[in-house]
């Protein structure tokens, strides 16, 4: 098996989801969900805004996002 085949992306995704981890587990550490409720919800609203950013501006078109093709006639 391929690595290709198991991790499905390019790596430019890998490295915004490990990102996205960081920060949310920064933030977490840090209590801010608790000590600064109102921050912490715009945090996490500026790394989501970023992360579907980069998707949209990294995206090519045909990029393949599920191992197997979908079917949307079996979608009823």
């Amino acid at each position: 098996m391929k690595m290709s085949d198991l991790f499905i992306g390019r790596p430019v995704y890998w490295g915004l989801a490990v990102a996205i981890i960081a920060v949310l587990t920064v933030l977490g550490f840090r209590l801010e969900h608790v000590r600064a409720f109102v921050p912490f919800q715009f945090a996490v609203l500026a790394v989501a805004m970023i992360a579907v950013g980069a998707v949209m501006v990294l995206y090519r078109p045909g990029e393949r996002a599920t191992r197997e093709p979908l079917d949307f006639d079996d979608a009823s």
